[in-house]
């Protein structure tokens, strides 16, 4: 698995371990710390096949095979995907490592694509019909169908990141410093926390660790601690067979009526997780269409 990682990471110099003539850790002798000199400590990245995930799910399925007009697929996943990359399945050019470069196990946990519970049910229904599909009651009321889609999923498992310039390692993209035990989500319905999915008060400033009192070490949260919204839709659908005699005896007709997202219920895309964002902590864009519906007639010869 790929992964984008920055080599030009600094060190932490001291009395004990000088790094090229320095006994200090401050932000201004930032770049005489770092393996290569004359390259920056956040600009000089590597491409790596160093990425690892583990993908573990849990299937089951119920199926009722058609009769009496009725079948229907209820399917349940619990699934977990372990990385030590963030966004190992969907990054650009592999996962991006957070915080500190050097230690890919810090960055360990739920990738942030999976939904850990889903649940899809599937029917169909076709509806008793007159003997003679011919006559008017069975044009009426005869060869009708309604079929339809559910499907429930819970809120990607998501990491909380923020932008910094005081890194005492030269890191610009780092995991945020949180209120240890703090609970990170508000309380109320999605709708009603659209602008404050995060509680902003788990939050606090990096540790300082510097010699300067300025330079400051790694956040000491992690992958996977925030929940996005979950996610509930349903589609259904109609369909009426009317049986011609022009121009041979095998001729149909079929209407079609359909509904995505029947009751129109908004479906959220996932909070902006970083904490320099402006919209940090809030629900800007919805992941799916609002309710779609659309009417077919086919003819079927």
């Amino acid at each position: 698995m790929l992964v984008y990682r920055d080599i030009n990471q600094a060190s932490l110099a001291s009395a004990t371990n000088p790094i090229r003539g320095e006994t200090t850790t401050t932000l201004s002798n930032l770049q005489l710390r770092v393996p290569y000199l004359g390259f920056s400590a956040s600009q000089m990245n590597e491409i790596q096949s160093t990425g690892f995930a583990w993908y573990n799910a849990l299937e089951a399925s119920l199926k009722k095979r058609l009769s009496h007009g009725l079948q229907f697929l209820a399917s349940y996943t619990f699934s977990r995907d372990l990385a030590n990359v963030n966004g190992s399945t969907t990054g650009f050019n592999g996962g991006t490592l957070l915080g500190d470069q050097n230690s890919p196990r810090s960055n360990y946990g739920p990738d942030s694509f999976v939904r850990p519970h889903r649940l899809v049910f599937s029917g169909l229904y076709e509806m008793p019909s007159p003997k003679d599909p011919h006559s008017l009651a069975g044009q009426l009321l005869g060869s009708w169908r309604l079929s339809g889609v559910i499907t429930i999923q819970s809120g990607h498992l998501l990491p909380l990141i923020n932008n910094t310039t005081t890194n005492a390692y030269g890191v610009t993209t780092d995991f945020a410093e949180i209120v240890p035990g703090c609970n990170l989500s508000t309380n109320g319905s999605v709708t009603h926390r659209l602008n404050n999915w995060i509680n902003q008060q788990c939050l606090a400033p990096y540790p300082v660790i510097g010699d300067d009192g300025v330079a400051t070490g790694f956040g000491n949260s992690g992958m996977g601690i925030l929940h996005g919204p979950s996610q509930a839709d349903t589609d259904i659908a109609a369909s009426k067979l009317f049986y011609l005699k022009w121009p041979n005896e095998k001729t149909n007709l079929e209407f079609r009526a359909e509904a995505f997202n029947i009751f129109n219920h908004p479906i959220f895309s996932d909070p902006s997780n970083n904490v320099a964002a402006a919209t940090f902590g809030s629900i800007t864009t919805t992941a799916s269409n609002p309710r779609i519906l659309q009417f077919a007639l086919t003819v079927k010869l």
